[in-house]
């Protein structure tokens, strides 16, 4: 279908181009229109190229392509009347052309009607299309019948009238005098269908319209943006006619409104959401009137300017025209934007739009509230119909009307922080009159921020994390010591403390058979004070070793770890860098360590169920490794990340600015290793 609507267009605008010259009509208004007719057939091929299966853009293709072949039958018509046809021939030729002139009405109507999806929704679609159908059948043999002379087709008359054709008055053979009545009728019909045809459509257009959902109402945006500037044409044509107006200036104007009539009815179907050339807004009245006037001042003095230099030579007066429209695009931006302004409020210039993040710094520092609250001011500083804000790792925030299925951002920057890439923030089409074309540099400064923003607050809420962690570890630390000074006195109460009454008793016996001169139990006594004074002191001992490692502040660390591996029950391999032995570490430092290869040891003894185990202790650029491994029966660390052991030698570590990382799997061993500041 495609091709042959393409191959069908194609052929009928090559045919214009050699009718034109044949004709000699290069110097008139006439061609102009070919590019109303040439624009309405690539529109059409825009569309269905963008949507293959949507019937709008087939019957706008369809449009465009009998528009051309009416055009090319009007022009063959033509040069045969220049060339003298009269008679029978020029009834049927005129009969065909009028023919094809009332389809083309057809075709016209038949694409508003179902625009811009193509799906039927009303009954009264299919019934005016069918009608005009039966009409541009049947009114070029009613003329025939009702009317005593040939009525010219539409391009003939008008032919006639503006370039001085000598159209031919000839009687028609078909005349029947007694429906002459009727003729009355035909004849206001065959004037008025050109209007009649295209208000039906807007009129179906208009209740479709109501029926239609959110995202098939904003494709009709454009076209009913283009039919208002096309009022604007018809008016300004017509003080062109009144003589307010150069004729030609009028008629070209007129000519540009109804080009971008097809144009946008293509833009519509295939590129609803593209940025708003035009610079006018649909949300409020008062803002429309402000940009039609704009625009109308803008036509008028391009066209003004084109018919002043190129007086009676069309072309170049077209010529100059476009160049005076492109040098004056600058100004009508301006009066645009201005003209938004005094509709919807001063727009934010980039630094407000910078104090305003700042402000907004300032009130929270909640990573959600913070990315609500950009999102709104993005919606507003930069004038958008909506906002979508992505930040890395959470979800996202959208802002503003929502966002239609398929629908493309039509900005998008990155939110990056140095070498970070924290997201994107993406924006809709402009909001009304919101035209600014620095919308890319204010959202580039605006990204920029907002990366900045959401690192502080994502390194606030580390810090907060960080701050509740360390009061947690602070209170287990605290648990810990009461824990192990109950422990203490416990020791003391139960060992040493036991140990003194038992000494104190048995001097008090020793003195008492000293008094009697009981020198044979004396000495019993005597010799078994010294055995429990030997176990009180071993006992002092063992309890001293328990809080504090003797040998770790008189030897250092490497030594008391070889101690307590040769103390072990298992096979404990140890080793350590060079000059491990000779380092002096802070004595913190040296505890913590030393208490976490006891502990792990420990773990190591009643849950590993292993045979042997490795100590290795390293220095590297200022910082202590430490790896415990054995081969025991392991475990999953994620099922035991909460226990008492695991927490406790975190929180030591962390206390001094160390770190532990546990690796182990069922039936594969563990290996834990810390690491901490070697001086501190």
């Amino acid at each position: 279908m495609r091709i042959v609507l393409t191959c069908w267009g194609a052929a009928a605008a090559g045919l214009i181009a050699v009718e034109f010259t044949r004709a000699g009509v290069w110097g008139s208004v006439g061609p102009e229109w070919t590019l109303t007719f040439l624009a309405t057939y690539f529109a059409g091929l825009w569309a269905i190229r963008a949507e293959p299966g949507n019937g709008a853009a087939v019957r706008l293709l369809v449009f465009g392509c009998v528009a051309l072949t009416f055009l090319a039958a009007s022009l063959e018509l033509i040069i045969q009347v220049q060339s003298g046809l009269v008679g029978i021939g020029y009834v049927l030729g005129n009969a065909v052309v009028q023919m094809i002139s009332f389809g083309f009405v057809v075709a016209q109507v038949a694409a508003l009607v179902r625009y811009p999806n193509g799906v039927p929704r009303l009954a009264v679609e299919r019934w005016s299309v069918g009608a005009l159908l039966i009409i541009a059948a049947s009114l070029p043999i009613l003329l025939l019948i009702t009317r005593p002379d040939v009525v010219p087709a539409w391009i003939v008359q008008f032919s006639g009238e503006s370039d001085a054709l000598a159209v031919p008055v000839v009687t028609s053979p078909l005349y029947v005098p007694a429906l002459d009545g009727l003729g009355v009728g035909a004849q206001v019909l065959n004037d008025w269908l050109l209007v009649i045809g295209p208000v039906i459509a807007v009129g179906i257009a208009a209740a479709r319209y109501r029926l239609l959902d959110d995202t098939d109402r904003h494709r009709m945006a454009w076209p009913l943006l283009a039919a208002l500037v096309l009022v604007l044409g018809v008016v300004v044509h017509g003080f062109a006619e009144a003589g307010m107006l150069p004729s030609l200036a009028g008629e070209t104007i007129n000519i540009a409104c109804h080009i971008l009539l097809p144009v946008s009815l293509g833009i519509g179907i295939a590129a609803p959401h593209i940025f708003d050339a035009l610079g006018t807004a649909r949300r409020t009245l008062w803002f429309a009137v402000l940009a039609l006037l704009i625009l109308g001042a803008y036509v008028a003095a391009a066209g003004l300017l084109g018919v002043t230099v190129g007086g009676a030579n069309l072309w170049v007066a077209v010529l100059v025209a476009v160049l005076a429209a492109l040098a004056l695009e600058p100004v009508r931006r301006t009066l645009i934007r201005r003209a938004g302004g005094l509709a919807f409020g001063p727009e934010l210039s980039r630094d407000d739009l910078l104090l305003r993040v700042g402000e907004t710094l300032e009130r929270t520092m909640d990573r959600r509230a913070l990315t609500e609250s950009i999102a709104e001011l993005a919606l507003e500083g930069l004038g958008r119909e909506w906002v979508q804000l992505e930040p890395a790792g959470t979800e996202p925030v959208h802002v503003g009307r929502p966002r239609r299925p398929d629908e493309e951002p039509v900005l998008i920057s990155r939110l990056r922080h140095g070498q970070d890439d924290l997201g994107l923030i993406a924006c809709g089409p402009s909001s009304g009159g919101r035209v600014d074309p620095r919308s890319r540099v204010k959202l580039d400064t605006l990204a920029r921020q907002i990366a900045l923003a959401l690192t502080n607050a994502r390194l606030a809420d580390e810090l907060h994390t960080q701050l509740v962690e360390v009061d947690a570890s602070r209170q287990r630390l605290l648990e810990a010591e009461q824990t192990a000074r109950r422990r203490f006195e416990r020791d003391l109460h139960d060992g040493a403390q036991q140990d003194l009454a038992a000494l104190l008793t048995r001097i008090a016996l020793a003195r008492s058979q000293l008094g009697r001169m009981d020198v044979d139990r004396l000495d019993q006594t005597l010799a078994t004070l010294q055995v429990v004074a030997a176990d009180a002191l071993q006992n002092l001992r063992e309890l001293v070793s328990g809080i504090h490692e003797t040998t770790l502040a008189d030897q250092g660390l490497a030594a008391a770890v070889e101690g307590r591996a040769a103390r072990s029950p298992i096979p404990v391999l140890v080793s350590y860098s060079p000059g491990m032995r000779r380092e002096k570490l802070a004595p913190t430092v040296a505890s913590t360590a030393y208490f976490t290869v006891c502990e792990a040891l420990a773990n190591t003894l009643k849950h590993g169920n292993a045979r042997q185990a490795s100590v290795a202790l390293a220095l590297d650029d200022g910082r202590l490794r430490i790896d415990v491994a054995d081969d025991g029966q392991g475990f999953d660390p994620t099922d035991v990340a909460a226990s008492t052991g695991l927490t406790g030698l975190r929180d030591r570590l962390a206390a001094i600015g160390g770190t532990l990382d546990v690796q182990s799997a069922p039936g594969s061993g563990t290996t834990l290793t810390a690491i901490v500041p070697a001086h501190r």
